[in-house]
């Protein structure tokens, strides 16, 4: 390997997203931040080996300098120098999100969740709909077209 191709190598990770519905991403990043359990997690090329929890949350994926964002629900990471493996329930880029439907789904399980009939195990169940929809919503806030941030204003003011 020549020295330039070293040198790019060490300034480059292969991150690896999958869920059981397909293969979300896979590639060489610059780094990567993540939303674990206790918090964001910033992986570089060369971080020592440890696997963690995932939970919903806005991932930051930069390849060659361009900053990227998705959004991850709950699963776990292996994280090594060389390579990040994240197997997720679920991951979508902004552009996938249908803004009706994830607010929608907000809303169902707020309804949920408020029903005083619920049991424990039902309302744990609603609040991490909640949460699952609430990062769509935020990822479509923030980094969603113009259109989908419009049908959200709309949605969210009727």
């Amino acid at each position: 390997m020549s020295e330039t191709n070293e040198k790019k190598a060490a300034k480059t990770m292969m991150l690896e997203v999958v869920t059981p519905y397909h293969h979300f991403f896979e590639g060489k990043v610059d780094y990567v931040v993540l939303s674990a359990l206790d918090g964001e997690l910033g992986i570089l090329p060369g971080h020592a080996p440890v696997v963690v929890a995932i939970a919903p949350g806005i991932v930051h994926i930069v390849v060659n300098g361009v900053k990227r964002y998705a959004v991850m629900m709950e699963g776990y990471a292996e994280i090594g120098p060389y390579m990040t493996v994240v197997v997720c329930n679920a991951a979508e880029w902004p552009e996938d999100i249908d803004a009706k439907r994830a607010q929608s789904a907000y809303e169902r399980a707020l309804r949920r969740y408020r029903d005083e009939t619920l049991n424990s195990r039902e309302r744990i169940f609603a609040r991490h709909s909640m949460r699952r929809a609430k990062m769509r919503l935020k990822l479509v806030s923030e980094y969603g077209s113009e259109e989908q941030k419009n049908i959200l204003k709309i949605m969210q003011s009727i």
